[in-house]
């Protein structure tokens, strides 16, 4: 059905990337962790399981595009009761909202190897614009890696309802770290 889409999507004049531009996400050597101030320290963890399609070339970057999807159900944290917490309704309502997705449309670059991509984060059913500034620490034929960064604000997404919205418990701003390995497809 998915491949379905895809053909009438491209049928209709959608973009159709040439084959050199696509890669795969080595797990293994990728992830996506998130830091927060709660209760004046930082509490660090990371989104374990996330898939995603791109699309990328640094001299074609207007037909550059990404689509990640963090599966919430696989958290961990430094501290467990962080990643317990962060599952219930007051937080990601992983029952209601299994997913994060973030989906490109515009890169831009910086100058020599920093770049910056814009796109939708939705989350919790709440879609806002974000940035994700990263450096293209490695790019050849074969293999390509970024290491990038993206702050934002929780309480943009509903998350942390109630009593949580206070920040003199759990601090407003997130920071994302990205790092991604890819190889050809």
């Amino acid at each position: 059905m998915k491949r379905y889409f895809v053909f009438i999507w491209l049928m209709l004049g959608g973009f159709s990337p040439a084959p050199d531009m696509e890669w795969q996400i080595i797990d293994n050597d990728s992830f996506i962790r998130f830091s927060v101030i709660i209760e004046g320290s930082p509490a660090e963890g990371e989104f374990t399981k996330f898939s995603g399609e791109i699309i990328f070339d640094p001299e074609l970057l207007d037909k550059s595009r990404v689509n990640i999807l963090i599966d919430l159900n696989h958290i961990e944290a430094f501290y467990s009761d962080v990643a317990e917490n962060l599952m219930k309704k007051d937080w990601f309502d992983v029952a209601r909202y299994p997913t994060a997705q973030f989906v490109s449309h515009a890169f831009k670059h910086l100058g020599g190897t920093d770049y910056q991509v814009t796109g939708d984060l939705t989350l919790r059913d709440i879609t806002r614009s974000e940035t994700l500034t990263f450096t293209l620490s490695e790019y050849d034929g074969q293999q390509a890696a970024i290491k990038g960064r993206m702050e934002l604000n929780r309480l943009n997404y509903g998350v942390g309802q109630g009593a949580w919205r206070d920040l003199s418990s759990v601090g407003a701003q997130v920071f994302m770290e990205v790092v991604i390995r890819a190889g050809k497809r």
